[in-house]
């Protein structure tokens, strides 16, 4: 399948920097990691003093466009250059609660929604770490909540 990461590279690299100046000096989240998953999405890990274990406050970003079903001439599938989607995971209290601080989560959403991209928020299951393999588990599992911006005009693929 051909596809291009570059609109997702540059929106993952605006994005860490304006959370390295939104986080920074914070009681919470407060450092930026970038990453690429196993097929070369970008990836953002958010977290308190770089700590990424399992019951600490992360929420993880990964940018990727969306299969709307086009094809180029040869008739071989592609990704089309937009839209894109954000998935923000982040990982359960043993209540049911983000681990993440509201401001922080709030803050993070607040980001990406004003990007335009479509938003899949991921719950992870209390006692899984927030990783590209607990993300891929949520994902196939079915996002928590897709928020899509209502000016966006699509072909009512996505």
């Amino acid at each position: 399948m051909l596809y291009s990461i570059d609109k997702a590279v540059g929106l993952a690299r605006d994005l860490a920097d304006e959370f390295k100046i939104r986080l920074s000096n914070g009681s919470g989240l407060n450092t930026v990691r970038q990453a690429q998953d196993a097929q070369g999405w970008p990836m953002i890990f958010l977290s308190h003093n770089g700590n990424e274990a399992e019951a600490q406050p992360v929420i993880a970003l990964r940018i990727k466009n969306i299969d709307v079903g086009a094809t180029d001439i040869f008739g071989n599938s592609t990704l089309p250059f937009a839209p894109h989607q954000c998935e923000i995971a982040y990982e359960l209290t043993s209540g049911g609660a983000p681990i993440p601080t509201i401001p922080d989560y709030t803050t993070v959403v607040f980001q990406v929604s004003r990007t335009g991209v479509i938003v899949d928020e991921e719950a992870i299951a209390n006692g899984t770490a927030v990783t590209e393999a607990s993300m891929n588990a949520a994902q196939a599992a079915g996002p928590t909540l897709v928020l899509k911006d209502i000016d966006w005009r699509n072909s009512g693929n996505v």
